[in-house]
């Protein structure tokens, strides 16, 4: 698929660029700056479960596929953290797709999901993000099918965020360990520092919760429409 997209790439990259984001990106629940103090998002993910009473958790469709072709999980992030709420819970509950979790159970395993790196997307009714959320996909980019689309070439990645990575020069001592957990390879180090490439940069705040100095913190950018064109692979 990504020598198709390859093949008729300036025409389809327009095309792509019409359709609209299917999701967008929560950051992780503490390293979001705003002015000069160090605040909780209002996106925080904390917050979005507090709204809801009906909460259900079902087995990660992506890392479930790829276990069941032998293809595992690279870093062996939890299997069952995909979340959905309201009615889209009670329908999935009483089919017995999910299983019914209450507020702090689900606080639990996204602070596991966390702590394994993966990325929080949420999913809005007819994809509108001013309609009630009705899921959040747990997402590492080894197994998440769009991630894999996009890391394949076959597709860009379009997402909508409201924040940007920000690097401390003062504190980073250029380890690289955020380079290594960005899911979408917008780190590099130069020169001793890290070095966040804005365009690639989807909010996602990975990089800031695993920073061992705390050099880095999310930026409030205002409602940013991420679009990101895939790789181009040569077809000889």
């Amino acid at each position: 698929m990504g020598q198709l997209t390859s093949k008729n790439y300036d025409n389809l990259i327009p095309q792509f660029k019409n359709f609209p984001p299917v999701d967008r990106v929560v950051p992780v629940e503490k390293e979001v700056d705003s002015g000069s103090e160090v605040i909780l998002s209002r996106e925080d993910v904390k917050k979005i479960i507090d709204k809801y009473d009906d909460i259900a958790v079902a087995l990660c469709y992506c890392r479930h596929e790829k276990d069941l072709i032998a293809e595992p999980c690279e870093i062996d992030a939890p299997r069952t953290n995909c979340f959905l709420f309201g009615k889209t819970a009670k329908f999935c509950i009483e089919k017995d797709f999910a299983n019914s979790i209450t507020k702090d159970e689900a606080l639990k395993v996204l602070r596991e999901a966390e702590d394994a790196g993966l990325v929080h997307k949420a999913f809005h009714i007819h994809q509108d993000p001013e309609r009630d959320l009705e899921a959040i996909c747990n997402c590492c980019n080894c197994c998440c099918g769009v991630f894999q689309l996009f890391d394949k070439g076959a597709m860009p990645f379009h997402t909508i965020s409201n924040y940007l990575a920000e690097v401390d020069d003062d504190n980073c001592i250029g380890c690289g360990t955020c380079v290594e957990k960005c899911p979408m390879h917008a780190i590099d180090l130069e020169d001793g520092l890290a070095v966040v490439e804005e365009e690639k940069c989807i909010g996602c705040g990975v990089c800031a919760h695993h920073c061992p100095e705390d050099a880095i913190h999310l930026k409030r950018s205002g409602l940013r429409d991420v679009f990101i064109p895939p790789k181009k692979i040569e077809i000889g």
